[in-house]
């Protein structure tokens, strides 16, 4: 009980002594220790977060001392004498420590008030939720950082050569010039190659999709039921990850070999780490007309990709033309 007492009435005190990542670690332990008292103890919800600030405040300057003196777990004396592992620190509190330490000083002091408001009975001081603060910020600067981009720098040249370019992107969004090998004659049904080039599965496979995405990006994928497999092969050869699908309903019918097909499918992969930066939930059906043009996709996709991800270099590969603003395009009709 007397070391709850100092941590409560020497909080400040405390954490002024912490000068270098060995002490931090070693009063962030204390801490751990006696938050687990109290929950066993099951003291009461004040006193509780009285201990579960001092644990943040502690982790927000060991944040600060590893990103300082621990650069990408390199060890701090240059020779391994001090590596994560010998302080006692796996890379995930690592991280986790940096990113509550990149948070400004006032929107951590603020989400500290705040939780303190809504924790009359329950505990709402956590790493979690200062770890969801501190993304929410992040995300809030790396949009701020592209609206200034496209506002200081309008992109006038629109097409990109992807065997060539420089670019790095985070968001393709694809509609590939599939081969079907149907050369139905019947007017509006079947025979892509009546309309467009195609290309085989393997020069597909092989386009260098890859090499234009950034470390973490967003793949969409248009794919119809016969080439599902094909779609699926796509997305490994371009190093993506499957994740999710979105299904058009085209209302029309179109005649097939075994059903009368009506829908199309749009899939969604990453690589990295590029889950949504915004989280509504959009309907993973689409209901929405096809237009007279073979092959064309409604514009309402995009718009649903625009809305999911807020920032960003985006690309619209096989593109006929370039339908949207901050949008790069590469195909043979442009």
């Amino acid at each position: 009980m007397t070391d709850v007492l100092a941590l409560r009435d020497n909080a400040k005190h405390q954490l002024a002594q912490i000068k270098d990542i060995e002490t931090g670690v070693e009063y962030l332990n204390k801490v751990k220790a006696i938050e687990v008292w109290a929950k066993a103890e099951k003291k009461d919800a004040e006193l509780q977060n009285v201990i579960a600030e001092q644990k943040l405040r502690t982790q927000r300057i060991l944040g600060g001392l590893l990103k300082t003196e621990l650069p990408k777990g390199r060890s701090v004396t240059g020779d391994d004498t001090l590596s994560l592992n010998s302080i006692g620190i796996n890379r995930n509190q690592s991280s986790a420590f940096q990113k509550i330490a990149s948070l400004p000083q006032e929107i951590f002091e603020e989400e500290i008030l705040t939780a303190k408001e809504e924790s009359s009975k329950r505990i709402e001081l956590t790493t979690s939720r200062m770890l969801k603060a501190a993304k929410v910020y992040d995300l809030s600067q790396k949009q701020k950082k592209w609206e200034e981009k496209t506002e200081q720098k309008p992109i006038t040249d629109k097409y990109i050569d992807i065997y060539s370019t420089q670019d790095k992107f985070r968001v393709i969004y694809a509609d590939p010039a599939w081969s079907y090998n149907d050369k139905q004659n019947t007017p509006n049904l079947g025979g892509a190659e009546k309309h467009y080039g195609t290309m085989s599965n393997n020069d597909i496979y092989n386009l260098p999709v890859n090499n234009i995405t950034e470390k973490d990006a967003v793949l969409f994928l248009w794919v119809t039921s016969p080439l599902l497999k094909e779609g699926l092969q796509t997305i490994n050869s371009w190093g993506f990850n499957y994740k999710t699908s979105f299904i058009w309903d085209k209302v029309q019918h179109n005649m097939g070999h075994y059903n009368s097909v009506r829908h199309e499918f749009l899939l969604v992969a990453t690589k990295g780490n590029c889950t949504p930066d915004n989280k509504k939930l959009h309907n993973s059906v689409q209901r929405i007309e096809k237009s007279n043009r073979h092959s064309e996709k409604p514009i309402e996709f995009l718009d649903i990709i625009d809305e999911l991800y807020n920032y960003g270099n985006k690309i619209e590969l096989f593109c006929r033309d370039i339908k949207k603003q901050n949008w790069y395009g590469w195909g043979n009709e442009l």
